[in-house]
């Protein structure tokens, strides 16, 4: 995103003055001194974002959600450190990884008032509207702001030769699927973002989609063998080497749109399918090594991991013929694949053991 104008990010609007956040005063979240006029002196002890860590500040009148949002993937970014433990067989409490985590990882990471009130540090900060409190968070200045490269491009129909997302054009936003029990959590830590109760479903509003007795005769007998969006999502970005190989400003961001089915490498009651879309995740044997932390158990990982694109079309190539998946391997995840991309520098021999389950190596 294009960075603010420094005026954009200082501003405070009169409706924030009148406003509940506002009558509080600055010192009741922000700190800094009483009665001191001369600017420097004022200032000292000012908390930037009052809601960094553990949120205290929004705790007064907040309790209940601040509660949840302790727990959740947002504040806890429990996938990072469940995909680091299953990897190293290590706890990722450890201080080594923790450290690097917190230098390199944990700044991506926003808190209450970079959702509510101005954009992420991430991209550059900034106030969005007049340092209004926003209940909504606006989709371009916030939600696509962290995660507008791969979710943000496909729903908006920004990569190349994809249009974009049937629900987008129907004028739904994030906020449509994704509410604030998923946001701030349920109270519960989740492993990582799948495992999840909170998130959505496509048979929230299609509830007869994925039901044996669907008017559909291909939803009726593909319901609970395949995910949606097998059928319904096109290409998306797969990311091979990101965060891994080191070029001359530090990093490689080597994303390529593919679109590839294979085996449900995470059984659940919530996503029972045997066939799913999968993405390959930026992950690799040296990921950590700079760092002086080894990945001994690789292996016993995919790194090909269940996706859940943001591009939905009611026809896709997919829904053109039965004979797009049913007797032809082109679409999936197969060995032969995986051994070009291997051949090809995208991915390591090893990847090839780890993907074992993942792999399709007869067409259905």
């Amino acid at each position: 995103m294009p960075p603010l104008e420094a005026w954009e990010k200082v501003l405070v609007s009169a409706d924030f003055v009148n406003s509940t956040h506002g009558t509080l005063g600055c010192r009741s979240c922000h700190g800094g001194q009483e009665g001191i006029l001369e600017k420097d002196a004022a200032h000292k002890g000012l908390v930037v974002d009052p809601s960094t860590g553990d949120a205290s500040v929004c705790q007064n009148c907040h309790a209940e959600t601040v509660a949840t949002v302790r727990k959740s993937l947002h504040a806890t970014q429990a996938g990072c450190f469940t995909a680091f433990a299953a990897r190293s067989g290590e706890s990722a409490d450890d201080s080594t990884f923790q450290k690097m985590f917190n230098s390199r990882c944990a700044s991506c990471h926003g808190t209450c008032g970079q959702c509510h009130v101005s954009r992420p540090v991430a991209v550059g900060g900034g106030l969005t509207h007049g340092h209004e409190f926003r209940k909504t968070p606006s989709q371009r200045q916030n939600c696509t702001a962290c995660h507008g490269s791969r979710i943000g491009n496909e729903f908006k129909g920004h990569n190349e030769g994809i249009v974009n997302d049937v629900h987008y054009c129907e004028g739904m936003n994030c906020m449509s699927c994704h509410d604030a029990t998923e946001w701030h959590g349920d109270g519960t830590t989740p492993i990582h973002r799948y495992a999840n109760d909170a998130g959505p479903s496509c048979t929230d509003c299609h509830p007869d989609a994925d039901s044996p007795t669907a008017d559909l005769s291909w939803h009726s007998e593909h319901a609970g063998l395949v995910a949606c969006q097998v059928c319904h999502s096109g290409a998306y970005k797969n990311c091979y080497s990101c965060h891994v190989e080191q070029d001359q400003q530090g990093l490689r961001f080597a994303s390529q749109l593919d679109f590839r089915i294979g085996r449900n490498p995470a059984p659940s009651p919530n996503r029972p399918y045997n066939y799913v879309v999968l993405r390959h995740v930026p992950i690799a044997p040296d990921t950590f090594r700079p760092w002086g932390i080894e990945l001994p158990n690789y292996t016993d990982e995919p790194t090909w991991r269940l996706a859940t694109p943001h591009n939905i079309q009611r026809h896709t190539p997919q829904t053109e013929s039965c004979d797009t998946c049913h007797g032809c391997l082109d679409l999936f995840l197969t060995p032969a694949y995986i051994d070009e991309l291997v051949q090809q520098g995208l991915m390591v021999f090893e990847e090839i053991e780890a993907n074992e389950r993942v792999v399709v190596r007869e067409a259905p």
